[in-house]
């Protein structure tokens, strides 16, 4: 019966290997430790650790509840870890983390707030990682079948190279064939290309709103020039206030627009011969009438073919739904390969083609049927409008035709003047809501951006560490660039595993100088890189040596160990 045994924190910290010899004891729970500081929880979780390395069992703490946030944290965590995934953060922190976050700050905040809600990072994590395995599936599938997966890792080597990213990956067309690493750099690659996405739409956004504004000084309007650089939150209020502006005047242009047919349309009305050179008002508006029964019928007809082209589809959609959850319940999923394989190769077959042809026949059918019908009743309201309109001029009991028609004509110029002042209104504000749509996006972009950098930042540091150069060499290396980081400099403060306490660095006699390196979001382009500015005296001439890396590698483990 495995042995549970409780202790406090000076306890753990003065913990041997050979206090957990009992072969039975597999089991720590630490004392209070749901009040501790997240700097205790870390320094009793890299004391476990290091007493772990001696040890096969692997020590328990604190037990985890499943149905506690925390336990659901906890199997997002592992299932993250099994998959070859890497956590953000040491889990043994818990909750406390959020509250003083200290050196996972940053890392934490860019996964609350881009990927997910309350305190599950690592179900976000492990959210993110699924859609890269799925991301890696579909990427093999594609170029593998085409036997072109050479042009996939020349895709990704060209992209690391632009980041000027060290290391050669090899990857595997099977998965289960890859290491860790590849997996890691196939992700670095990812994310990477979520970044160049994002910088797209950033120069997209940049030059809409450059159009935009053109646009705007041309009709002689200001286009928010004196509100750059504001709070994300503000461009966003203002856009929304601007956006029910642009709606009301939407509303406003419709109405005009349709006065404007009614004009039209009783114009060519009062140019009718039948109505005589005298025109009745009774006549007059007998006309009108006959239009909106006319209107009516035709609405009833079209009513009867839409009922007639849904009853038509309506086995076929039957059949269709059927055969969906015929595939779901036999767990065929069309997102692997052999559910892709099965659903393929049943629809694929003379009959189901046949049947699945008619059934989009039929709903397209229907689907006309439906507009056609909607039109009418518009068009149903529209000659009621006109009938109204008859209804309540003041024409007395008869008119003069030409004189209806001098009247009714004059109605059209008057009604297209007000239709060109509306449209001119809409677009002034339609550009103005527009612009202010594409500065809170430059807004909201640059923020994502940055956030997306200290990931980026993160997983180069993690791609380094599986590579094993952490504890030796940090290179961020491209086409004429060569970046080297002291191997102390290098820990990373979000490195998730605790390998730093094993190593304790010691005093050196000469203080180090600081790191230089960028953040990997610095692509290299050789053609723009500039000539550095020339300094009075001459300084010494500096002589590119091959170096051997690997020489350079074995030394500085070397000094390492002696340090």
């Amino acid at each position: 019966m495995p042995l549970c045994k409780i202790y406090s924190v000076d306890e753990i910290m003065n913990l041997t290997v050979k206090d957990t010899q009992d072969p039975d004891f597999v089991n720590i729970q630490i004392k209070g430790w749901q009040k501790f500081t997240p700097g205790d929880k870390e320094r009793c979780i890299l004391k476990l650790r290091q007493v772990e390395r001696s040890r096969s069992a692997t020590p328990i703490l604190p037990p985890w509840e499943p149905d506690d946030p925390e336990g659901q944290q906890k199997e997002s965590h592992d299932a993250l870890v099994k998959d070859n995934g890497r956590p953000c953060y040491p889990i043994e922190l818990g909750f406390d983390v959020f509250e003083n976050p200290g050196q996972y700050k940053e890392l934490l905040e860019y996964w609350k707030i881009d990927k997910s809600s309350a305190k599950q990072v690592f179900a976000a994590q492990l959210s993110d990682w699924k859609n890269f395995r799925l991301n890696q599936h579909n990427d093999r599938r594609y170029y593998v079948s085409r036997n072109r997966f050479h042009e996939y890792q020349e895709i990704l080597l060209k992209r690391r190279r632009r980041y000027g990213l060290d290391g050669d990956p090899q990857l595997h067309k099977e998965l289960a064939e890859q290491s860790k690493v590849a997996d890691w750099i196939e992700y670095q690659h990812y994310k990477l290309g979520e970044n160049e996405s994002m910088e797209k739409r950033l120069e997209k956004y940049q030059e809409r709103l450059a159009s935009e504004r053109k646009a705007l000084a041309e009709l002689g309007y200001s286009a928010f020039e004196q509100i750059e650089g504001l709070e994300f939150g503000k461009y966003y209020g203002m856009a929304i206030e601007w956006s029910a502006k642009e709606a009301k005047a939407e509303e406003k242009e419709e109405m005009a627009e349709r006065k404007l047919r009614i004009a039209k349309k009783r114009s060519k009305a009062a140019q009718l011969e039948e109505l005589g050179e005298r025109v009745e008002r009774d006549r007059w508006i007998g006309w009108f009438t006959k239009e909106v029964e006319l209107q009516r019928t035709q609405l009833d007809r079209l009513q009867d073919l839409a009922n007639e082209a849904r009853r038509d589809v309506k086995p076929y959609n039957q059949w269709w739904d059927a055969k969906r959850t015929e595939w779901s319940e036999k767990g065929w999923d069309g997102f692997t390969d052999e559910g892709h394989r099965l659903i393929e190769l049943e629809t694929s077959s003379a009959e189901f083609r046949t049947r699945f042809d008619k059934m989009m026949e039929l709903d397209q059918r229907a689907g006309k049927a439906r507009h056609a019908h909607f039109t009418a009743g518009r068009e149903v309201e529209f000659a009621e409008e006109l009938l109204e309109a008859a209804r309540t001029e003041d024409l007395g009991r008869t008119v003069e035709r030409a004189a209806l028609i001098r009247r009714t004509q004059k109605e059209v110029r008057f009604a297209e003047f007000h239709v060109e002042e509306e449209q001119e209104s809409l677009k002034v504000l339609d550009l103005k809501r527009r612009v202010l749509d594409d500065l809170h996006s430059i807004q909201s972009v640059k923020g994502k951006m940055k956030r997306h950098n200290v990931l980026l930042d993160w997983v180069e540091r993690q791609r380094q560490e599986l590579a094993g150069n952490s504890a030796s060499t940090g290179q961020i290396s491209g086409p004429r660039r060569s970046i080297r980081v002291s191997s102390r400099a290098h820990l990373s403060p979000c490195t998730t595993e605790a390998s730093s306490i094993d190593h304790p660095a010691k005093k050196r006699a000469r203080p180090q100088k600081p790191s230089t390196a960028k953040s990997i979001l610095s692509p290299i382009y050789p053609a723009k890189v500039t000539k550095t500015t020339k300094h009075k005296g001459k300084g010494r001439r500096r002589t590119n040596v091959p170096r051997d890396t690997s020489q350079a590698a074995e030394k500085m483990d070397v000094d390492s160990s002696l340090a």
